[in-house]
């Protein structure tokens, strides 16, 4: 028998082996995600049971983010700087330092707060005042993604959240208030510093995540009748160096409206 015969005849079998091998791996994805699609069912169904409605449109799979540590940045002269222009002076009462400027004044904190008191018209709204504060936040270092927007009569409230690598950090927020034609204005909580990743560790999927839940619901006599959202984020602690570590946040229609299910433990807490 030739080579060439045996070379054609080499590689039929090595391409059925792999034609074998992708069908296998073809089913044994199908059956995995036939199973997680029964679970997610099957945990919603388990709420209807207990009275509670989810309204999100579907029940998110798995959680694909690895934990990190922040050392913590705070706004200072900066950021004041950036808010006021020109600065006139400044006092500080323990961690707290307040600068004073030609468009009003800036409290800031070590840690990470900021509240800015701003003289009428230093911000003069735009048509989209949403889109005017995220950029506003951008400059200060605070990725924004808009959560909310409350009026009263003249006063015009955004709250934003911040998102670090584009994820959700719940825990630090931002609010800009417009008063008429200007914004009057703006406190938040903001995460920048240096990020050191932490081991990566296996996490828990969106079902198993409402299943903890649940039984927190039923250990703690909590009482909710619906689930408004359920999404991936990174739920913070600590203080100089802040941790953060992958959890999914469910939020509800009745106080305590939002909770933390750790991704890797489980563990649920209260996260308003």
């Amino acid at each position: 028998m030739r080579w060439s015969k045996i070379k054609n005849i080499i590689i039929l079998l090595l391409v059925i082996v792999n034609v074998s091998l992708l069908v296998m791996v073809g089913q044994r994805r199908w059956r995995n995600e036939q199973y997680e699609r029964e679970t997610r069912q099957r945990v919603i169904a388990i709420m209807e049971k207990n009275a509670i409605s989810f309204l999100p449109a579907e029940v998110p799979g798995e959680l694909n983010l690895q934990g990190c540590r922040v050392t913590l940045e705070p706004p200072g002269e900066k950021e004041a700087k950036l808010l006021l222009g020109e600065l006139t002076g400044h006092s500080s009462v323990g961690a707290r330092t307040t600068w004073e400027g030609t468009l009003g004044s800036v409290t800031v904190s070590a840690s990470g707060e900021l509240e800015a008191e701003l003289k009428a018209g230093a911000y003069p709204a735009e048509a989209d005042m949403a889109a005017q504060g995220r950029e506003l936040l951008s400059a200060l270092g605070f990725q924004a993604h808009l959560v909310g927007r409350e009026e009263e009569g003249e006063v015009t409230t955004f709250q934003y959240v911040q998102l670090w690598n584009g994820v959700p950090l719940p825990q630090w927020t931002a609010h800009l208030t417009w008063r008429g034609e200007a914004l009057e204005g703006l406190t938040l909580r903001r995460l920048t510093g240096s990020e050191e990743p932490m081991a990566g560790e296996e996490t828990i999927d969106a079902a198993t995540a409402l299943a903890r839940f649940l039984e927190a619901l039923n250990r703690e006599g909590y009482v909710c009748s619906q689930v408004t959202d359920l999404y991936a984020g990174y739920a913070a602690g600590g203080s100089g160096t802040i941790t953060l570590r992958p959890a999914w946040f469910i939020e509800t229609d009745t106080s305590p409206w939002r909770f933390a299910v750790d991704g890797v433990t489980g563990a649920v807490s209260v996260a308003e």
